[in-house]
């Protein structure tokens, strides 16, 4: 399956909903996900002023011809630890019949670039301790730190 790597469009929106809607199925965020937030941060990927982007995997070939097969989103933030921004990543989703196919990689690598061309020195992320099959692709292509995150209650 040859795959592209690229900005979202407006065209997108529809394709990019389900991929959202399962992706927030997966992490068990059904009940907060609301229309209001789902449409913001739709808007979000498309405002020039806004930090938050996002990237889509599109391909042109089999069952998915013309269609998308995942997403990232990213952001970049100041940080104590670094003089340069450093970048968030904050959805990675791949289509369950498109995985182990090198989408994944390809999507994180796209968000690897983007931060260089805008001279953040690190790229970051968490996922859930559950998600093996992620942390599979994860460990080849970044590394493990020994932080645990919390959130407020």
């Amino acid at each position: 399956m040859a795959v592209t790597i690229r900005p979202i469009t407006p065209e997108d929106e529809q394709r990019w909903r389900t991929h959202w809607a399962a992706y927030n199925d997966f992490y068990q965020r059904t009940d907060g996900i609301t229309e209001t937030i789902t449409a913001t941060t739709f808007s979000r990927f498309l405002d020039e002023s806004s930090p938050v982007q996002c990237a889509v995997a599109s391909t042109s070939s089999g069952s998915y011809e013309g269609g998308l097969v995942g997403f990232v989103t990213w952001y970049p933030h100041p940080s104590t630890d670094s003089v340069e921004d450093v970048v968030y990543l904050n959805d990675l989703f791949v289509d369950p019949d498109a995985r182990n196919g090198d989408v994944g990689r390809k999507l994180i690598e796209y968000v690897y670039a983007e931060a260089d061309k805008a001279g953040a020195g690190k790229v970051y992320w968490h996922t859930q301790f559950f998600n093996h099959r992620a942390q599979l692709l994860y460990t080849k292509v970044g590394k493990r730190t020994d932080f645990v995150m919390y959130t407020r209650q």
